[in-house]
């Protein structure tokens, strides 16, 4: 498939790859995740880490994805720039949208429908998705629960989510990588002086992302480029003297943040 053949390419200069996922399953980007309903009294942000996995199993086995976002960007948040077939040359963002009927292509406009299956096949054979990456190539979500179950759930051609949050884990390490970052993990680790909590949109709006200049409702597209400027932002303000790379692998309502640091 053309556009990720494209995206494979890129992926030596531009090696962070930030995905985002529209589903029926209701989570939000900055709330409470899902559709299952708790009995009154009860909060999710209290449940272990493993009833909120289970929650979390319930609604990405149960619910479609509709839309797959791609982002890539340097280490510097920069995107590629791609000529359009008319000729124009512009930054770029990947929307991958996911129906049980037959496939289409866009024609290189950054926009494809294609089913599951085939959706898993593309990021297999081009390249995407590949051991041959792991340690070259960064993936980040924000929100990873939802985000990366939906990615995982492609990878696995429509497979229900495995049993366990360690299963997850170690499911997301065997396709992904060790390089996986969590945005709402790292900015529950920020000083507590530093309150980004709350809808992607409004973290977008709030640390001067260029994304946030969008019209609402986003797609997919343009939520994974919120995310991406939101990762590199959180990452160029907050973590440039220690690094990210001890939270890799770590995902918001799976791992609880050590306590924050003082401001």
């Amino acid at each position: 498939m053309a556009e990720l053949a494209a995206i494979h390419a890129l992926l030596p200069r531009y090696p962070y790859v930030t995905v985002h996922a529209e589903h029926g399953a209701g989570g939000d980007d900055g709330g409470e995740d899902g559709r299952v309903i708790l009995p009154p009294c009860v909060r999710l942000g209290d449940l272990p880490a493993a009833a909120r996995y289970a929650l979390a199993k319930i609604d990405v086995d149960a619910f479609p994805l509709l839309q797959l976002g791609i982002t890539l960007c340097d280490a510097h948040g920069r995107l590629p720039a791609l000529r359009a077939p008319w000729g124009a040359t512009a930054e770029s963002v990947w929307q991958f949208a996911v129906f049980p009927g037959r496939d289409t292509s866009s024609g290189g406009s950054g926009a494809a429908t294609m089913t599951l299956r085939t959706l898993a096949y593309a990021l297999f054979a081009s390249g995407v998705v590949s051991p041959g990456t792991w340690g070259r190539v960064t993936w980040v979500a924000h929100g990873g629960l939802y985000h990366l179950g939906f990615l995982l759930k492609v990878l696995t051609g429509g497979a229900p989510l495995p049993e366990t949050k360690e299963e997850f884990l170690a499911a997301l390490r065997g396709y992904l990588g060790g390089k996986v970052f969590d945005v709402r993990y790292l900015a529950a680790r920020l000083p507590a002086s530093v309150s980004l909590k709350g809808p992607l949109a409004y973290l977008a709006a709030l640390l001067g992302a260029p994304a946030a200049a969008a019209r609402e409702p986003w797609q997919a597209g343009e939520k994974s480029l919120a995310a991406c400027q939101v990762f590199m932002r959180i990452k160029g303000l907050f973590f440039a003297w220690d690094g990210v790379d001890m939270h890799a692998g770590r995902i918001h309502g799976l791992h609880t943040p050590p306590p924050p640091p003082s401001s």
